[in-house]
């Protein structure tokens, strides 16, 4: 099987996330099969996506989010950069110490993690890059 990607490059502006979900949903409903799978795709990318804008590049629309979807050889994969300067995911809050159960946000990384089969941080975390192997 071919792998076939697709790369964008977006401004980090918060309506920039809906375009990306559009994106996502085209490229991953007909790449992947399985209807979970796919949807577990367009929300990796969605949290990823909405991270580097906000986090990393704290909405600074001179700075841009660079975006590529894969599929083939029985995965699938997003990775995300971000211009931002980048963090260490050994600092970062657990959502389930018991001071952090209650808050609003701070669970994307935790996501992340519950729904592919690999997360990888590159570049000084300026990159995540989310694998999901394929059924």
């Amino acid at each position: 099987m071919s792998v076939r990607s697709k790369t964008f490059v977006l401004p980090s502006a918060f309506d920039t996330i809906e375009r990306m979900v559009h994106e996502a949903e085209d490229f991953f409903s007909s790449q992947i099969a399985d209807e979970e799978q796919a949807y577990n795709m367009i929300l990796l990318a969605s949290e990823a996506v909405t991270n580097g804008i906000e986090h990393g590049n704290q909405f600074d629309e001179e700075k841009k989010v660079t975006v590529t979807f894969e599929c083939g050889d029985g995965k699938a994969t997003v990775s995300v950069t971000d211009e931002g300067s980048g963090f260490v995911v050994e600092n970062v809050s657990d959502p389930l110490n018991a001071e952090h159960m209650l808050a609003d946000r701070g669970r994307g990384l935790f996501l992340m993690g519950q729904l592919a089969d690999e997360v990888r941080f590159e570049e000084h975390g300026r990159r995540v890059v989310l694998v999901l192997n394929l059924a």
